[in-house]
């Protein structure tokens, strides 16, 4: 069985913890990453319900959406409403992992998920400025390019969009002449040596820097790698709050809508903003995205899809032109744990399959009567 550290990290593959909000509460919060785990259970929210059924599927590991009481915990007394949540975790040994706006921000997480259900074409976050790059140019012997760029893919380099091992590769000769105490790769000391190389540039996410770094000297045969690294003037990635893209093909609103409903099955859709007869430029934001409507509306969006969606908020989108579609906080997010339960049974597979499972708790923070 595999341990809840070796949970956690394919999870931070999904949704890397640098990319959380300041002050956001991720990562393992309660319990122990030694712990092995044969069951995962998947919620939106941590709640009595979960817990007594995660102790019921035997599920070690609880991972949530939203961090529990909006990531504050101000006491630990069992006597309270939150106190007392902490007390069942820590009494029937289940631990904790909450992936929130590391989840939502991430190139491969949450607002990619929906753009793709949406079927939206080549969709760019809303969020502007995007996250920093870093180019590497790397020299090696002809004959290794493969064996380095699985392993820089592998540390998170060459990923451009859902395209994994993207480089460029050009070839050359490379000059040397080992000195004393030199142990060469290739080549003889005291000997200028010609070898034919090949120059691999690729990039990837700075934050990601000491990670490609490491995976390059481990698969790197030489004894002294030549490297380069150079900041890209360009933000670029897919990383950032929401998507937006056109649909393949224009459509109606009634027909968008019916769409809308099979995608996400709301009991009802809060509809409001411009009235528009045609949809061909959509965006998506889970959760709550009013502050993002501006911006949307500058990028192009015929309509934009998203929550906690106030009086106000309807009226600037109809002076701006904008209709809006809210399904439900509750409801968008909730789709997003089936991503989650994708990544981690395509990783745990033989004998170190997990069974993950969705919470049947789900609780509505509201109900339409």
């Amino acid at each position: 069985m595999p341990l809840i550290s070796e949970v956690t990290s394919v999870l931070e593959e999904l949704a890397p913890l640098a990319l959380a909000e300041a002050g956001d509460k991720v990562g393992l919060i309660a319990g122990r990453a030694d712990q092995e785990i044969s069951n995962v259970l998947l919620a939106l929210d941590l709640t009595e319900e979960v817990i007594a059924e995660a102790e019921e599927l035997k599920a070690g590991l609880i991972i949530t959406h939203h961090p529990p009481f909006g990531g504050l915990l101000t006491d630990l007394r069992l006597d309270s409403p939150t106190g007392r949540l902490w007390g069942e975790l820590i009494r029937k040994e289940i631990s904790l992992y909450t992936l929130h706006t590391n989840y939502d921000r991430a190139p491969r997480g949450l607002n990619d998920y929906l753009a793709r259900l949406l079927h939206l074409v080549k969709p760019q976050p809303v969020e502007t400025g995007g996250e920093k790059h870093l180019k590497l140019v790397v020299f090696l012997p002809k004959g290794y390019e493969d064996v380095v760029m699985e392993g820089l893919a592998r540390a998170g380099a060459g990923w451009i969009g859902n395209y994994s091992h993207c480089t460029f590769q050009t070839e050359g000769t490379g000059t040397f002449l080992p000195r004393e105490g030199t142990n060469p790769f290739l080549g003889e000391k005291g000997k200028l040596e010609r070898v034919a190389e090949v120059r691999l540039e690729t990039i990837f996410p700075a934050r990601l820097e000491q990670e490609v770094l490491r995976a390059l000297l481990a698969v790197h045969p030489y004894e002294e790698v030549a490297y380069d690294l150079y900041p890209l003037a360009q933000a670029t990635g897919n990383t950032g709050w929401g998507r937006i893209g056109n649909l393949p093909s224009e459509l109606s609103w009634d027909d968008f809508l019916a769409g809308i409903k099979e995608i996400f099955v709301p009991p009802v859709l809060r509809c409001g903003g411009a009235v528009i007869d045609k949809v061909k430029r959509v965006a998506v934001v889970a959760g709550g995205g009013g502050r993002f409507l501006p911006q949307v509306k500058e990028m192009g969006a015929d309509v934009f899809i998203t929550s906690d969606l106030s009086h106000h908020h309807f009226l600037a989108a109809r002076q701006a032109g904008l209709a809006i579609v809210d399904p439900g906080h509750h409801i968008m997010e909730s789709r997003g744990l089936v991503r989650i339960k994708e990544h981690l049974e395509a990783r745990f597979t033989g004998d170190s399959r997990v069974q993950v499972f969705t919470s049947r708790k789900q609780i509505a923070p509201y109900r339409l009567d």
